[in-house]
């Protein structure tokens, strides 16, 4: 590699000022020989698209090209993004014969634009291959299927190619689950070496920051010289992910103390739970050298092929009273500046503005739902109250709560949206439980606040948004209406259902040029509706309400498919749906288990027992998942499996609502002024939002500790 930095090459190009990126839109041309095909990431730091090279009638293929333009994303050294792949460059020209990455295919510079052309390596990224075998993958490691061997094979690429780079002197130091590609071959292929480090040059200097939240070392983090115990830490982190499913960013933080016990709890393998504990020591000294781990993985996958017993962890396991104070820590946290302005209240991240550049923050946004906003920390508040936990330091913000309630809500009754999860019946049905059960001061204004947010007109069918979830917040209401509104409306909700349902049981989910679009979930789908038919019917029996409940199930049956035990469902475009609340088996799950609750006939019960269970195996009994919420990750399931542990009494429910709640606990981070939190999603900081944040995680934590007392959320 010559010794010229990357300094002294973007010094020697003119600094002319960019007309502007081209338009990434398929059939663009880029430069003279090359042709979108498709945008593959846009960002302000750089776009990467792929493209077709046409160079002469044997010279063509497909290529990718990253676009730098100049001035973007300027460093403190007056670095940008054209700096960057110009290094990226020279790296490629001196390593690709000895490493498996892309080739180097051209450069170019167009309006003030750098284009970086290298080689489309067919394939997909590690983290998509993990993601693609859901529940199956951990166990595989664990039990040493073929796919458990494959993704040790993987591992033990990623490592060779790692120590390959450093025998080379380049330090990758951006080593994520994104950045090696599975070729269809089996084999590992590294990419995107913009932040890579020479370490025989020295170059560039100072090295390029940052890297990725939770594959980054310490030292990295404080921009220091780079080493190559960098990239060992790195491949801690891709060791953890690929064993868990969880982000490094929930993980690797930890402080040294409690690093040990989360990952003997999720890798129960001790050798290779000790070895990922070194490579992520916070002292780089005391990492391992890569070929350490190296012979540690391949050691694994022999005794993995001949079933040789292996020395196992001892994992942490929380007490219920752990649990409980947590629960109370949490509800501390949810008064601290982590998650609530002192002058507006209760955040949430805002759906409408693009994430800010700076990693650690977002994008803040006050709103007032009870899915995303103020009422669902309330509701959640109220529910911890109920069983006498303190919610006092809260008390400032509950108030700010009804300020913001008033303003965008009742000050704008005829304008919001009716929905159940975010919008108006919703916030009617939390000030009522709230106003019960003594959160909420029983003001004389509340009573015509729940009734004017209540009374909004909905023609839509379906649980979060529509009638059927509508339907339930005036059950929630019920105390507070007086009893023929309360009958004439659920009444409308009915017979509107019934005209609106389907010959074989469905309900039309929406129409998209002219064909009719069924959901089968719960949220927006068949399953919610079935499941307010069946309280309607329970609670005034009803014949009409029953039938119509009976044939939404029948329709789910019919559409069910069968496999080793499990029962699942495929959408219109016939793939099949996710596993959790929202949309998936689990929601359906949940509307089997009302309708066993509901019959009365033994030989139904049990069909309907059958569907709910072969619907909730699906999840593996350990599941583990990056996505912690009620909406469509493990809050959600952790709900449901109570619900089914409540009605059907089988053990096997609440071991499973067990294990979730053990991994909450050790995914549970810690602030050192604010106290206890999760980030739920893939969120960069924290949110007290009851359906996508914190507050669903307390609620299931809570539900979890007094299963009899607390029940299924904003369920009658």
């Amino acid at each position: 590699m010559k010794s010229a930095s990357v300094i002294t090459v973007s010094q020697s190009l003119p600094e002319s000022e960019a007309k502007g990126k081209v338009i990434k839109k398929a059939g663009n041309r880029i430069g003279y020989n090359y042709i979108i095909i498709k945008s593959l990431k846009e960002s302000q730091k750089n776009d990467v698209v792929k493209c077709l090279y046409i160079k002469s009638l044997t010279n063509f293929g497909f290529c990718v090209i990253k676009e730098g333009s100049y001035g973007d994303s300027k460093d403190k050294e007056g670095r940008d993004i054209k700096d960057r792949l110009i290094w990226q460059q020279q790296l490629h020209a001196e390593l690709q014969d000895k490493v498996r990455m892309p080739r180097l295919l051209g450069h170019f510079e167009e309006n003030g634009n750098y284009y970086l052309v290298i080689e489309r390596i067919k394939g997909k990224p590690l983290y998509k291959a993990c993601r693609e075998k859901n529940g199956d993958l951990r166990n595989g490691l664990l039990t040493g299927t073929r796919t458990g061997i494959t993704f040790i094979d993987y591992l033990i690429q990623i490592i060779d190619l790692l120590n390959t780079l450093h025998k080379h002197h380049v330090v990758h130091r951006d080593a994520t689950s994104n950045n090696f590609i599975i070729m269809p071959n089996g084999k590992v292929a590294v990419i995107d070496m913009e932040l890579s480090y020479s370490l025989q040059q020295q170059a560039p200097a100072p090295p390029f920051q940052l890297g990725t939240y939770g594959y980054m070392s310490p030292e990295q983090l404080k921009t220091e010289t780079p080493t190559i115990k960098e990239d060992v830490f790195s491949a801690g982190a891709v060791l953890l992910q690929v064993w868990t499913g969880i982000s490094p960013t929930k993980l690797t933080d930890a402080s040294p103390n409690s690093l040990p016990e989360k990952v003997h709890f999720f890798i129960p393998d001790k050798a290779v739970a000790d070895m990922v504990i070194r490579c992520l020591d916070p002292d780089a000294a005391q990492r391992p050298v890569l070929s350490t781990l190296y012979e540690v993985l391949v050691k694994y996958k022999e005794d993995l092929r001949i079933k040789k017993n292996r020395t196992v962890t001892n994992p942490l396991i929380f007490s219920k009273e752990q649990i409980q104070q947590t629960i109370q820590q949490a509800i501390g946290t949810l008064a601290s500046p982590l998650l609530v302005d002192e002058i507006k209240g209760w955040f949430s991240e805002n759906m409408k503005i693009e994430p800010v550049r700076d990693k650690s923050k977002i994008n803040k946004a006050w709103y007032a739902s009870f899915g995303k906003g103020a009422a669902g920390v309330l509701y959640l508040l109220n529910e911890t109250k109920k069983m006498g936990y303190s919610t006092e330091s809260t008390i400032p913000y509950i108030r700010k709560s009804l300020g913001l309630i008033e303003t965008k809500y009742i000050k704008r009754i005829q304008t919001v949206s009716p929905s159940f999860h975010f919008g108006a019946s919703g916030i009617a049905a939390t000030l009522a439980l709230c106003i019960q059960s003594g959160l909420l001061a029983p003001e004389p204004h509340f009573q015509d606040w729940i009734n004017r947010l209540l009374d909004r007109d909905n023609q839509e069918p379906g649980f979060m948004n529509g009638i059927a979830g509508q339907g339930m917040a005036y059950w929630l209401c019920q105390d507070f209406l007086l009893p023929d509104i309360l009958i004439k409306r659920l009444c409308s909700y009915v017979d509107q259902l019934l005209q609106t349902q389907q010959k074989d049981g469905s309900w039309i989910y929406k129409e998209v040029k002219g064909k009719q679009k069924k959901r089968q979930g719960f949220a927006n789908g068949v399953a919610g509706n079935i499941y307010f038919l069946l309280e309607y019917a329970k609670r005034y029996q009803s014949p009409k309400a029953n039938a119509a409940a009976e044939a939404g199930l029948e329709w789910l049956i019919k559409r069910a498919v069968h496999k080793d035990g499990k029962i699942f469902w495929r959408s219109d475009k016939n793939k099949e749906l996710m596993h959790w609340w929202s949309e998936g088996t689990s929601g359906i799950a949940l509307a089997f288990i009302k309708a066993y609750e509901c019959s009365d006939n033994p030989t139904d019960k049990q069909r309907y027992k059958q569907f709910a269970t072969g619907a909730l195996l699906n999840h593996p009994k350990q599941v583990l998942d990056n996505n912690l919420s009620q909406l469509q990750g493990l809050s959600g399931l952790g709900e449901i499996y109570l619900e089914a542990y409540k009605v059907f009494q089988d053990a096997e429910w609440m071991e499973r609502a067990d294990w979730i709640a053990q991994v909450f606990m050790h995914l549970k981070k810690e602030h050192p002024q604010h106290g206890p939190y999760w980030l739920v999603q893939h969120e960069r900081q924290p949110t007290p939002d009851f359906m996508t944040g914190n507050s669903g995680v307390i609620h299931f934590l809570l539900r979890y500790c007094y299963p009899k007392q607390i029940g299924f959320p904003m369920m009658p």
